[in-house]
């Protein structure tokens, strides 16, 4: 009765799900092979918020030895092989490792992208098997959702001990890995003045699913007959309100306001999705790895993650919801032009928006041009900042 007053009892679960992992709070996965065997459930935990002391619960509460899943390019990362498979798991994001026991925590954290391995030590030394386990694909897109690492502690437990965790199935999770999608609500609006063009309205949209709020900035009023000017821009609490010059983000978002508003009118889509759709403490975890020498790709696929996990079918929303779908976009990324167009979207015409070049940012903007694919125009970076 309960469910059916709140709405989808899987949408229930998985936001249910989301907040026991930031939580640091251990959840209950009911694998597909729990129907035929009861023990095959598994206790998970996020590795960045399991506690000693839930860690030790695991533990003991469960019936086999402690493992960690992981995504696939963490895997890659860290240099482990992964044996030859079936067709149904060579694709998969997830993979299983099994740790050498006694655990050695220290260890386990490096493995998760915690921390970095002790001087002298690799990753085999911790890892006694390496899987790959398409079932646990839902479990890595979990973590991913709630913006924490993709790793998380995982122990096989009887049915028993599900009694007083959350509980989770292998369908409920498969549909939030398929299903990336947004459910948006207009929430509210208000003019707003901006220093690059003082005719500005904001427009809220929350996503119920997921709670992220996204604003939609329209500027001027554009002409009726022709497609629309717009700007997609992920959230950048480094560039935009800080003033980072390690990327180009600030800029990019300053420059497109000024350029909507002297194409007589347009729409900029502020959307949350902080460090390309890992969230901002992944996003410092990357720029620590970039310190090191990696590029901003390789830093984010050295902590699991895609090289870009953001999705644009909220965009998509936004724009249909305000009455938009022929517009003229704004932009660098091929990405966003395809996803845009898949959902539905016409772009009629697409136009480059340049950000600033420093010593600080050439490396990001040299990796987003030839590594992301991004359509920047052939410069010396090198003497552009000169």
């Amino acid at each position: 009765m309960n469910q059916a007053i709140n709405g989808d009892p899987t949408l229930i679960a998985l936001e249910r799900a989301l907040h026991e992992l930031r939580c640091g709070r251990a959840i209950y996965y009911r694998h597909p092979l729990a129907s035929a065997d009861r023990s095959a459930g598994w206790l998970l935990a996020g590795a960045e918020t399991a506690s000693a002391s839930l860690t030790t619960q695991m533990q003991r509460h469960g019936t086999s030895n402690l493992a960690l899943v992981l995504s696939r390019q963490r895997v890659a990362t860290l240099g482990i092989d992964l044996p030859a498979t079936p067709s149904a798991t060579s694709d998969s994001d997830a993979v299983v490792l099994q740790l050498r026991q006694p655990m050695d925590t220290a260890a386990m954290r490096a493995l998760a992208g915690l921390e970095p391995l002790a001087t002298g030590q690799t990753a085999l030394d911790a890892v006694q098997s390496a899987l790959p386990d398409a079932s646990f694909d839902g479990v890595i897109a979990l973590a991913k959702r709630a913006r924490l690492l993709p790793a998380l502690l995982a122990v096989t437990a009887a049915e028993s001990t599900a009694e007083a965790l959350l509980e989770v199935s292998a369908e409920q999770l498969d549909q939030l890995a398929s299903s990336p999608t947004s459910k948006l609500e207009r929430i509210s609006e208000a003019r707003v003045p901006l220093a690059g063009s003082e005719d500005c309205r904001l427009v809220l949209f929350r996503d119920v699913s997921t709670a992220a709020e996204h604003v939609a900035i329209l500027i001027g009023t554009s002409d009726p007959n022709a497609p629309t000017p717009v700007r997609l821009h992920s959230a950048c609490l480094t560039g935009d309100l800080l003033g980072s010059l390690r990327c180009d983000c600030g800029d990019q978002l300053r420059t497109a306001v000024r350029q909507l508003a002297a194409a007589g009118g347009g729409v900029l889509l502020y959307l949350a999705q902080e460090g390309r759709g890992i969230g901002l403490a992944n996003k410092l975890r990357a720029y620590a790895l970039q310190d090191t020498g990696l590029d901003t790709l390789q830093a984010d696929r050295s902590l699991g993650f895609n090289a870009d996990e953001r999705q644009y079918q909220c965009a998509a929303d936004m724009l249909r919801q305000l009455g938009l779908t022929r517009i003229a976009l704004f932009t660098n990324s091929p990405q966003k032009i395809a996803a845009l167009r898949g959902a539905g979207i016409e772009v009629v015409s697409d136009q480059r928006l340049l950000g600033g070049i420093n010593r600080h940012n050439i490396r990001y903007i040299h990796a987003k041009r030839e590594h992301a694919g991004h359509l920047i125009p052939e410069v010396d970076l090198e003497n552009a900042v000169k």
